[in-house]
């Protein structure tokens, strides 16, 4: 196999056409110049890729990836998707509104305990129409998942267990390969480049970027800062590049020394806010009103801030920052903010 396989944007485009594929979110989100957060700075252009504002269910970059995710699960024709997430998932909200835009029914298996004040994305769940179940472990939650899609089985329906579904990790690559291609376009009407992309990542987003720094000969880095540290992260992202760009017929390979991930912006552990997080949420905030999240792109931002304050550009460096959304984790936070 190559490490350099050069495409067209229409031939990347070709290829990843070969995938099924459902229309459910809004593509060619906006590219937003952050000047007052440049100017607060001192540092260089900030440009964000608003996939906060994909559409459905208050949007985020799950839907991208759900395109290609329902659309293998259709081959199945079901008539109700299971899946199991996290309490305060993004994807769980997201999966849902998708869902029912194909006319699904949707149950959620939530590790963790209902809260006395439900807030944030669980709120959103319940106002889908979500039927919500919570299990202590992930032990007790593949238990439930299985169980619950017996009892549809034996009421007659057809269930899909999302989180056995193969195209989990190839999908979110394939949706920011795409997302890449739209971002040099959206600069190249501008006459700009990207420099650097920065992104909440724990490997799957990241190694769509990746491919298409390869495909495209891109002089430009991928900066993923993780929230979670779970994993190895050189390994998992070059694994899923390989396994997407077999996917989709490419001769092409991402090594694990080529994975730039930053794990020091975690703070105490998935899932908790941290103390620079939070203070990106409030600069994005108040200087530009786009609303960031504190578990997820609040982290990314924080990387990208102390980066800047480090010195590490220059005033005309691009920077692309991937805004994936997860904006109703503020009001789960809400205490962070008064």
């Amino acid at each position: 196999m190559s490490d350099t396989m050069r495409m067209s944007h229409q031939e990347i485009r070709d290829r990843i056409a070969t995938l099924p594929r459902l229309d459910i979110a809004l593509k060619q989100t906006p590219l937003e110049e952050a000047r007052n957060l440049t100017r607060v700075l001192g540092g260089p252009r900030i440009f964000v890729k608003r996939d906060d504002l994909t559409g459905v269910a208050l949007g985020g970059n799950k839907l991208r990836n759900l395109e290609f995710r329902l659309a293998h699960a259709m081959k199945d024709e079901p008539d109700t998707v299971v899946v199991g997430l996290d309490l305060q998932s993004n994807s769980a909200r997201q999966t849902v509104g998708a869902c029912n835009k194909l006319g699904l029914k949707t149950i959620l298996v939530l590790e963790g305990r209902r809260p006395n004040n439900v807030q944030g994305n669980l709120l959103v769940d319940y106002l889908l129409g979500a039927d919500v179940h919570f299990a202590a472990d992930r032990h007790e939650q593949r238990a439930l998942l299985d169980s619950l899609a017996a009892d549809v089985r034996a009421r007659g329906g057809r269930p899909h267990i999302l989180n056995d579904n193969p195209m989990f990790d190839v999908a979110s690559a394939v949706a920011y390969l795409e997302v890449t291609l739209e971002v040099i376009e959206q600069l190249g009407e501008r006459g700009l480049a990207p420099n650097v992309f920065y992104m909440s990542s724990s490997g799957k987003g990241s190694a769509g970027i990746m491919l298409a720094q390869k495909l495209l000969g891109g002089d430009f880095a991928m900066n993923a800062v993780c929230a979670t540290d779970e994993f190895h992260l050189p390994s998992r992202t070059a694994g899923i590049a390989n396994e997407t760009s077999a996917a989709l017929g490419l001769d092409i390979t991402i090594a694990e020394d080529e994975v730039v991930n930053f794990t020091d912006f975690v703070g105490k552990g998935y899932g908790i806010p941290s103390e620079a997080g939070d203070e990106a949420v409030r600069l994005f905030a108040r200087t530009e009103g786009i609303i960031l999240d504190p578990i997820y792109t609040g982290k990314a931002a924080a990387g990208l801030i102390a980066h800047i304050r480090e010195g590490r550009f220059s005033k005309d460096d691009v920077v692309v920052f991937v805004h994936t959304g997860g904006t109703p984790a503020i009001f789960t936070w809400n205490e962070l903010w008064l």
